[in-house]
């Protein structure tokens, strides 16, 4: 039972991974503009946090 569940935390882990390099690769298509802070925890991914730019163009009359 308790190689099932480290199996099933590896798992996790992965999918996480998996879900960061997916949101970066889309990030750079849409050149995103600003950070992201991603925290581990144990080796795994733990919390990922975007923070974005707006910029605003201003018109010229």
């Amino acid at each position: 039972m308790s190689q099932e569940r480290s199996t099933q935390q590896q798992d996790a882990r992965q999918e996480k991974l998996e879900d960061v390099i997916r949101f970066l690769r889309e990030a750079r298509e849409k050149r995103f503009t600003g950070y992201i802070k991603i925290n581990f925890s144990q080796g795994g991914v733990g919390r990922v946090e975007r923070f974005e730019e707006v910029q605003f163009r201003r018109k010229n009359h």
